[in-house]
């Protein structure tokens, strides 16, 4: 067993990814903002590759917890950054984000047996399902959280039934935090320019924030359905424009195009735009009337809670995490993301429903009450056993 350091404890974040806008990112900033906000950000260390998304999108944002390291890409990143965690003294908690890719998988195989013996604490926060289609991804999993036996957090009661047979040392559910200071009903000082065109009077506005993949992935998007969504609300007379705001990592944004297309076939395309990723997508949401996932196994649903904090109703699919979420205060909203018909009906209801106000003042409370930043720093702070308003300076780590 590693010796401890006389050292200040520190809890080091290593992200599984650090050049995509999504989930991982914008949690990651929300831990960082509650740990500010109960004066213990000097008691973390997140490591993230040098030059990438992430080091510019946490910086911007005054985070001065972040450790670059000068690794050439993403694999690399996930092998100097685990080198450099192992390096540090063992009573420093580590904090795994979202590491199961398979590409991961071979690396954190082979130090696992010397990090679960070191005496470290190791967490592992499970974003997603961390299932595979191919019988070999599963069993790789299993075999690498067997050696590690991680204790694990989990975003949700679904995300938590799913992982349980791969990490069954499950330490509690703890939603995603939401910035609600960023995420509020004020208006909207500035519209997006890319939205001028389309906020017509008229026209209301449909919004998915979200990844652009292909169809058959484990968490698939649904995005497919979106253009059918609105040829329905076509044919019932009502102009809704469907806004898809994210990345498309395709080579040459093919799935961008396919989206395109497929509204074009459905008769939608002057009613379909897909946008690029934006770091401001608060207002993009107090510009929406709705905003529509469909994703029928989503882990969480971050977008719910985002949306709903901002005031903006969510039709989202009847199962997963968005199911889970809307349960608490407006299952009324869900519906089968396989059926488009059913989905341009449920939109219809929320617009003329009396009770959707009603209903968006309890989903605020809802993401005011389980969504808190604050209330997530201090349940980690916990679960590390270190203590919330220490925050001052703290001596470097060791470099490797």
């Amino acid at each position: 067993m590693d010796k401890p350091s006389a050292l200040p404890r520190k809890l080091l974040i290593l992200p599984g990814y650090c050049d995509s806008l999504g989930g991982t990112m914008v949690t990651l900033e929300a831990i960082l903002t509650g740990f500010r906000a109960v004066r213990a950000e000097g008691q973390l260390c997140v490591l993230v590759r040098a030059g990438s998304f992430m080091e510019q999108y946490l910086q911007e944002r005054g985070h001065t917890c972040v450790v670059a390291l000068p690794s050439a890409d993403q694999p690399r990143f996930w092998l100097d950054a685990l080198g450099w965690a192992m390096a540090q003294p063992s009573d420093h908690p580590l904090l795994l984000e979202h590491w199961v890719d398979r590409r991961m998988l071979p690396l954190l195989a082979s130090v696992a047996l010397r990090l679960r013996l070191s005496g470290r604490l190791v967490l592992h926060s499970c974003h997603d399902l961390a299932l595979s289609f191919q019988p070999l991804g599963f069993w790789a999993r299993r075999l690498t959280f067997a050696l590690l036996a991680p204790r694990v957090i989990c975003n949700s009661l679904y995300t938590a039934k799913h992982v349980r047979a791969l990490m069954p040392r499950i330490e509690g559910i703890l939603h995603p935090p939401i910035d609600t200071e960023r995420f509020s009903c004020r208006p909207v000082p500035v519209v997006p320019p890319e939205l001028l065109p389309i906020l017509r009077p008229g026209v209301r506005l449909m919004l998915t924030p979200s990844r652009i993949s292909s169809a058959g992935r484990m968490n698939d998007k649904n995005l497919r359905a979106l253009p059918r969504v609105l040829a329905s609300l076509k044919a019932a007379d009502r102009h809704y424009h469907g806004v898809v705001v994210g990345d498309d990592l395709s080579p040459g944004k093919v799935q961008t195009q396919l989206l395109i297309e497929q509204a074009a076939h459905e008769g939608v395309g002057d009613r379909f735009t897909v946008l690029p990723r934006t770091t401001a997508i608060e207002r993009y949401f107090q510009c929406a009337d709705v905003v529509v996932t469909l994703a029928p196994r989503e882990p969480f649903g971050r977008t719910v809670a985002e949306a709903v904090a901002c005031g903006v109703p969510v039709v989202g699919s009847n199962s997963g995490g968005i199911q889970e979420i809307l349960h608490h205060f407006a299952p009324e909203w869900t519906a089968d993301p396989a059926d488009p018909a059913q989905v341009a009906r449920t939109i219809l209801t929320v617009a003329s429903d009396p009770a959707t106000p009603e209903r968006l003042a309890r989903g605020r409370r809802w993401v005011e009450q389980n969504c808190s930043a604050v209330h997530y720093a201090r349940r980690l702070l916990a679960l590390t056993n270190l203590a919330a308003g220490e925050d001052r300076p703290v001596p470097s780590l060791t470099r490797r």
